[in-house]
């Protein structure tokens, strides 16, 4: 008999470390976690509870056979009452539909054989108030019996219930329809002052004998919640993988473990202590978590805080010594990385050096350059915008620096897609120029290396080709995510693209901007209250502008660093891949 008790405690490191982050769209998201250990150390406890495996058994305990007669004899006698509709006998369990063995005082029966009703409920008439109140599947979440989602039924419907479909306490609620949301199970409490039925997308199972917890036990372990999926070679719903049923001829049949009653008590019990455990190690891991992204927080902010590259070298020192405790999780890696890119946009990552060109030398022989392009009709003049000097800054810059916007040091300019239908094969059949689309950019890490499109020569007539080293940025769909052509490559107006005047400027620094403005647009665009972006709002933005020469030193600088981020990540990741191994081989040896 395997003592879960001892399993847990001395194992607390593995449940605990093994986490699993869940899956997420676009470059930087960290994502949220899972703490997979503990779930998988959940589903253990049910398979052993289940499997006979949990408690001991006991010789005193009474006989199964006695049990079902005595079920059998309550059935029968609600029939007679006219309490419950007689039903159709089932064949025994076949040897080839049992999925395990259980102890010898267990027996393998099926769910209409240890209940008095399985039914689905009825569709109801809705009202805004009443006396009666609607269970439908939101209200049946694990381990939550939530009638804040409950609606009414219109009191003139009331008696066309009939006294079998009123819920009471111990019934267990199914629920049976749509993906996402079928097969979560629960045995509930009726409260004396709530009247309740279920709606048509829920089966309720009634227990007539017994103890209706050890049902919900097992309909709720993995053997068969991993059956409610379609795809399963021994699924128990039917339909689409977008819309799929258990049906009720599926519930009644179901092959159910059966151990005497005085151990089904014994194994809820149990459970529930476990469980309790479960919850005490879960509060315990998210709590240490929290903490531990509050230290990161705090330890970050003492480098943000850095009023000159000096005192960044200092309190970087600091932070360094510690970094194998404070860079383990992908969230703190990535607050790490913003860190950093904060940091080189205000100036704090590497030294001035006063040999440099300042910055505003560089900003006027750009304007000028731009000027030219525009009287060229090379590209358009851009909007407008107020003087810069007279604007609030949003931080304090070293004095080699200026402010500027994107348009006076580069061309800023909307793709193009001029032709309708933009799915018109005309553009793409035998295509050879990339269309670099949103989720492209999105996928960026920071090179766009490939598309999934590519236009013909049609297609690229009523386009564009924009070079490699162009700066990409969403302005619909993904808002304001970013990407550096790796290939020449057309886009739509959706994508904005960005060219600095000068060659010899690395638009990398131009992508960090971005990123660290994304979330913060507003901040950066005093004109508009706008919190999405389009060409204008890009065009007014204000862009701290080093000297070109320590633009240079930063993007090295900041590429060494992400390069430091990109190992300590997966290091993680392969840390924490072997911690949910262990959990898996730790669970799997126990069965």
């Amino acid at each position: 008999m395997t003592d879960v008790n001892q399993l847990i405690t001395d194992h607390l490191d593995v449940w605990t470390a093994a986490i699993e982050k869940k899956s997420s769209a676009g470059r930087g998201n960290s994502g949220a976690i899972t703490l997979y250990g503990i779930k998988k150390l959940r589903a253990l406890i049910l398979e052993l509870a289940v499997r006979g495996k949990l408690v001991p058994q006991d010789e005193n305990d009474g006989g199964v056979a006695f049990y079902l007669d005595e079920i059998l004899r309550l059935r029968n006698e609600l029939v007679r009452h006219g309490k419950s509709k007689k039903t159709k006998a089932l064949p025994e369990v076949a040897k080839g539909e049992v999925p395990f063995d259980v102890p010898e005082s267990w027996v393998w029966t099926r769910l209409q054989d240890v209940t008095g009703y399985i039914q689905r409920g009825k569709s109801p008439k809705y009202a805004e108030d009443g006396q009666v109140q609607v269970v439908s599947q939101k209200c049946v979440q694990w381990g939550q019996f939530d009638l804040e989602k409950a609606r009414f039924i219109n009191d003139a419907s009331v008696d066309t219930y009939g006294p079998e479909r009123f819920l009471r306490s111990g019934d267990i609620l199914w629920n049976s329809t749509g993906t996402g949301t079928v097969g979560r199970v629960l045995a509930i409490e009726v409260e004396n002052d709530q009247t309740l039925v279920a709606d048509s997308h829920v089966t309720v199972v009634r227990s007539i004998s017994g103890c209706p917890r050890f049902l919900e036990v097992f309909l709720s372990s993995a053997g068969i919640q991993d059956r409610i999926d379609p795809t399963h070679e021994r699924s128990l719903v039917s339909g689409s993988t977008k819309q799929v049923e258990l049906n009720v001829s599926t519930v009644t049949a179901l092959p159910v473990p059966l151990p005497p009653l005085e151990e089904q008590n014994r194994i809820v019990a149990k459970v529930d202590e476990l469980m309790g455990l479960c919850d005490a190690l879960e509060r315990q891991a998210e709590d240490s978590l929290k903490a531990h992204q509050t230290l990161v927080e705090t330890c970050l902010a003492t480098l943000t805080n850095s009023q000159t590259p000096e005192d960044l070298t200092q309190n970087w020192t600091r932070i360094e010594a510690h970094f194998d405790t404070l860079f383990t999780t992908e969230e703190s890696v990535a607050r790490l990385e913003t860190t950093v890119l904060e940091l080189a946009i205000r100036g704090l990552l590497v030294s001035q050096d006063p040999s440099d060109e300042p910055a505003a030398t560089w900003l006027e022989r750009a304007i000028r350059t731009r000027d030219k392009l525009v009287k060229a009709k090379t590209i358009r003049k851009p909007k407008a915008t107020k003087d810069v000097d007279g604007l609030p800054k949003p931080y304090a810059l070293p004095e080699s620096w200026t402010w500027a916007r994107l348009p006076e040091v580069g061309e800023l300019a909307r793709g193009k897609s001029k032709h309708r239908p933009r799915n018109d094969r005309r553009l793409f059949d035998g295509g050879e120029y990339p269309l670099v689309q949103t989720g492209d950019v999105a996928r960026a890490n920071p090179f766009i290396v490939e598309s999934e499109s590519f236009y013909n020569d049609f297609g690229l007539q009523q386009s564009r080709l924009w070079p490699r080293g162009t700066l990409c940025i969403t302005i619909a769909a993904n808002i304001a995510d970013t990407g550096i052509l790796a290939i020449d490559a057309c886009f739509p107006d959706s994508v904005v693209g960005y060219i600095p005047f000068e060659d010899d400027v690395d638009v990398t620094y131009f992508d960090y901007f971005i990123r660290t403005a994304k979330n913060d647009l507003e901040h950066y665009a005093p004109s508009t209250a706008q919190k999405n972006i389009n060409l204008e709002i890009l065009g007014e933005v204000l862009v701290p502008l080093p000297p070109k020469a320590e633009l240079s030193r930063i993007c090295d600088r900041v590429s060494d660093l992400l390069k430091i981020c990109k190992m300590l990540r997966q290091r993680i990741r392969d840390l924490e891949s072997s911690s949910v191994k262990l959990a898996d081989t730790l669970t799997s040896k126990i069965h």
